[in-house]
């Protein structure tokens, strides 16, 4: 199902699903760091945005309604795929982009030296990430219909599926931990954002909420520091977590809300240092720099 079904179901499965799942941490005092963030827009005009990677060269490749784009660092814009079935997580290694489709629940790499696409493996999700032996894992919104599928994993030797491999209520994005021993997830839903052991995914808890009557959580990344950034869709705003305490605050709220929300955040260089940068529905890419407190370096994915 579409992201535009996903946000259009929030409304009425809000109520039912509120609540779900072990207790949150009530919503804790702000961590500092959290004003003085600059908002710039690099990219506009764009197919509604719903995820984004780094290039590793000051680049991006964005996964819009039906095509995967690549900006450069001068922001300069070319389609590289294009007519796939709503592509949604990317992941990037080496020349091989991995995206995942979520209307036809397909997981394929594209050779970004010579554009050969090719298919690996049915893996129905959303959100993508790539583990350092090579697996990846998937999440299930709660809008795909069927049992839920929590957080699905794909074994890159066998090219087996394990469904509900984290039996998480539902899942959007997901971010490692700096140390590679967690997972997070975060709930479209209930503002929940969840923390999941890789070596025992079964016992997954939830870290915090989200303040905000519905969120509309899409997805999240995590710093070198281990702070968890999210992109909160329908308030408009990036929340920062620390892991720790569960406290929560936006550090910004100059962002589009509602449909038009932030749909995916990453963290990236920026000249000397490094910034978030941050897709949203109304087809942009927008770059976030932090104060010159905040500690923002990404983590080393292997």
């Amino acid at each position: 199902m579409g992201t535009r079904a996903r946000l259009r179901a929030i409304f009425i499965a809000a109520a039912v699903v509120a609540g779900v799942g072990p207790a949150a941490p009530a919503f804790a005092a702000e961590p500092i760091g959290c004003g003085g963030w600059q908002v710039e827009t690099l990219a506009a005009g764009l197919e509604q945005v719903e995820n984004l990677e780094p290039d590793g060269r000051g680049g991006f490749y964005l996964s819009g309604d039906t095509k995967v784009y690549h900006v450069d660092g001068a922001g300069q814009v070319r389609t590289v795929l294009e007519n796939l079935a709503a592509p949604g997580g990317l992941q990037l290694d080496g020349t091989s982009l991995y995206v995942l489709t979520r209307q036809d629940g397909k997981l394929s790499r594209l050779d970004t030296i010579t554009g050969e696409f090719t298919w690996l493996a049915d893996f129905p999700g959303n959100g993508l990430l790539r583990l350092a032996d090579g697996d990846f894992l998937t999440t299930w919104v709660g809008t795909e219909g069927g049992p839920s599928r929590g957080v699905s994993r794909y074994d890159s030797e066998t090219g087996s599926v394990t469904a509900n491999w984290a039996p998480v209520p539902r899942g959007e994005g997901l971010a490692l931990s700096p140390d590679h021993r967690t997972v997070y997830t975060d709930d479209l839903f209930t503002g929940q954002v969840y923390r999941i052991p890789l070596d025992a995914p079964d016992r997954w808890s939830v870290l915090t909420t989200v303040p905000g009557l519905i969120p509309g959580l899409d997805d999240l990344t995590t710093s070198g520091a281990g702070d968890i950034y999210v992109a909160a869709h329908l308030l408009g705003t990036i929340h920062r977590v620390d892991p720790d305490s569960g406290a929560t605050c936006a550090v910004t709220t100059a962002l589009p809300a509602a449909w038009s929300g932030p749909s995916s955040v990453r963290i990236a260089p920026d000249g000397a240092g490094y910034a978030l940068y941050v897709t949203s529905f109304d087809g942009t890419l927008r770059r976030l720099r932090p104060p010159p407190d905040v500690e923002l370096t990404p983590i080393h994915h292997s």
